[in-house]
C-alpha cells in the first residue's frame, strides 16, 4: 500500500500540470438534438433551406472525415501519422474548433478554455456551422493590429444571447421568436469570419506575433471589391438567387429575392467550371510544336484556388503523335509541374495515375513552407499552414488577370499530325499527402481544350 501512495500522487501532479497547460482531455456535453441548436429544429418550418443546407459541405463539416483526420493527425484507418495539426503541436487546442463548432467555442472561451476539435466531435458536442449559429450573430468586426490579424469568431464575433434570431428581412414576424434585421447577413464582413485566418505558426513566427494569413480570401476579395474589379459579395455568389418568389417557412408568404443554402464552391461542377476560361494556340517552329496557353480566373472574386493552402488547380498538357506517342518536351524547366502535383512512392519511385509532378504543365496555388524536416533538413511543403513560417510561392490565378505559359514539344519526323489536350482539375489536396492519409481526392475537371495540328 505505501508504494502505491508516491505513483498516486505522481499521478495527480501530472493531472494539475496537464490541466494548467491545457492539455488535458475534457469530455464535452453531448449536443441535444431536436434543441434550438438543432439545424433539424428550424428545418421543420424552413424545410426548403433545411434540405439545401443539410446536404452543403457546410451543413455536413462535421461529418467529414477529413475534418476529424487532418486536426487529430490520423489517418483514414484511425492510425496517428503526425500529419495534422495536433501532429505538429501535439496535445493542444488549437484555434480550428472557433470555425468548425463556433457556438462550443465561444462558450467555453468565456470560461476560459479553448476546445478541442476532436474531443467535441467525438463528444457530438456541438451541432457545428448551425443555423442557430449564423442567424445569432450580432456583429462581425474585422480585426486587424498593424499587418497582423485577429482572426477566428472569438476574436471578431459577438453573439446575439437574447434568444432573438438576426435575418436579412425588414418587417418578418415569426412567434415565438423576436426577428431582428442584421445586414451583415448579406456582407462579406460575415464570412471574414471564417475566411479569414492568421495562422499561428511555427515557435519563431508565434515569438514574434506574425504568424502566416494562410487563408486570405476575405483579404483577397477585399482588395478588389474596394478598386471596383470584383462587383459581387461572397453571399452573392456563394447562396445564388433563386428565381420568382420562394417559400421562406412552411405557411408564411413566398418572396421574392431568396437565396439557395447551398454555398456552393469548389465541390459545385458548375460554379468550378464557370469560374475559369481556357485558350489553347499552336504553331511550329522548326522541329517543335509551340503550345501557348492563357487561363483566366473569370468567374471567382478572389484567387483561385482559394481558402485552404494544400488546394490547387493543375494545367496538363499532353501532346500526341499520329500513333498516340507521347512526344517529348524540350522547352523550359518552368513549364513542368511542381513535385506537389505528385512524385509518385518515394521509396519505390513507382508513380500513379495522378502522380503529375515533372510533367509538362502549370501549377496554382499558395502553398506554405514549414520549418525543414529534423530527418531530411529538406522545406515542407504542402501540409496545411499549422507550423508555417512563410508562403513558399503565390500562383493562384487572380481575378481577371490571364496567366499566359508556353511549351515546347519535340515533333516526330513525317508529316503526320499531332494532338494537344490540355486538361485544368482542381486537386483539394496534394496527391503525396492524399495517398499518405489513406484519402481518395478526386480530379475535377474545370475545362479541357482539344487541339489537333495538321503538318504539311
Amino acid at each position: 500500500m505505501e508504494s502505491m501512495f508516491p505513483i498516486a500522487l505522481l499521478r495527480a501532479v501530472l493531472a494539475c500540470l496537464l490541466a494548467l497547460a491545457g492539455l488535458a482531455a475534457h469530455a464535452y456535453e453531448p449536443a441535444q438534438p431536436g434543441s434550438f441548436d438543432d439545424p433539424q429544429f428550424c428545418g421543420a418550418c424552413h424545410q426548403r433551406i433545411y434540405k439545401e443546407f443539410s446536404q452543403s459541405v457546410m451543413g455536413t463539416d462535421l461529418q467529414n472525415p477529413i475534418v476529424y483526420q487532418f486536426y487529430t493527425a490520423t489517418n483514414a484507418k484511425g492510425e496517428k501519422d503526425g500529419m495534422g495539426y495536433q501532429g505538429v503541436f501535439p496535445g493542444q487546442p488549437g484555434d480550428c474548433a472557433q470555425c468548425h463548432v463556433p457556438k462550443l467555442a465561444l462558450k467555453e472561451h468565456k470560461a476560459g478554455r479553448a476546445v478541442d476539435l476532436g474531443q467535441a466531435i467525438r463528444d457530438k458536442a456541438d451541432f457545428g456551422i448551425s443555423c442557430s449559429y449564423c442567424h445569432t450573430v450580432q456583429n462581425v468586426k474585422v480585426v486587424k493590429e498593424g499587418d497582423r490579424y485577429k482572426t477566428g469568431p472569438i476574436h471578431t464575433v459577438t453573439l446575439d444571447e437574447s434568444g432573438a434570431i438576426h435575418g436579412p428581412r425588414k418587417g418578418i414576424k415569426a412567434a415565438p421568436f423576436e426577428i431582428k434585421v442584421n445586414p451583415q447577413l448579406k456582407a462579406a464582413e460575415f464570412c471574414s469570419q471564417c475566411h479569414l485566418n492568421q495562422e499561428e505558426g511555427h515557435a519563431k513566427t508565434r515569438n514574434e506575433g506574425k504568424g502566416v494569413l494562410a487563408i486570405s480570401t476575405y483579404e483577397d476579395w477585399k482588395k478588389l471589391y474596394d478598386a471596383g474589379i470584383v462587383k459581387q459579395t461572397c453571399q452573392e455568389c456563394h447562396m445564388p438567387l433563386l428565381p420568382g418568389k420562394q417559400e421562406i417557412a412552411v405557411g408564411a408568404p413566398k418572396r421574392y429575392g431568396a437565396r439557395a443554402h447551398t454555398f456552393v464552391g469548389a465541390h459545385d461542377p458548375a460554379t468550378l467550371q464557370g469560374s475559369v476560361s481556357m485558350d489553347v494556340g499552336t504553331k511550329i517552329v522548326g522541329d517543335e510544336l509551340v503550345v501557348n496557353t492563357v487561363v483566366e480566373n473569370i468567374g471567382a472574386g478572389h484567387s483561385i484556388p482559394g481558402s485552404g493552402p494544400i488546394r490547387a488547380v493543375l494545367l496538363k498538357l499532353d501532346v500526341f503523335d499520329a500513333d498516340g506517342k507521347l512526344l517529348s518536351y524540350v522547352g523550359d524547366k518552368s513549364g513542368l509541374l511542381h513535385p506537389l502535383a505528385g512524385m509518385g512512392n518515394p521509396k519505390t519511385g513507382e508513380r500513379g495515375p495522378q502522380d503529375w509532378g515533372g510533367m509538362p504543365g502549370k501549377f496554382y496555388g499558395k502553398p506554405l513552407q514549414s520549418p525543414p524536416d529534423p530527418k531530411t533538413g529538406q522545406p515542407r511543403l504542402g501540409v496545411g499552414g499549422f507550423a508555417a513560417e512563410k508562403v513558399a510561392f503565390d500562383t493562384t490565378l487572380k481575378p481577371f488577370t490571364p496567366d499566359r505559359g508556353e511549351f515546347r514539344f519535340k515533333l516526330p519526323p513525317g508529316k503526320g499530325p499531332v494532338k494537344v489536350v490540355a486538361r485544368l482539375v482542381y486537386r483539394w489536396a496534394p496527391i503525396g499527402l492524399a495517398n499518405a492519409k489513406g484519402w481518395k481526392v478526386d480530379d475535377r475537371l474545370m475545362k479541357v481544350v482539344s487541339r489537333t495540328v495538321a503538318r504539311s
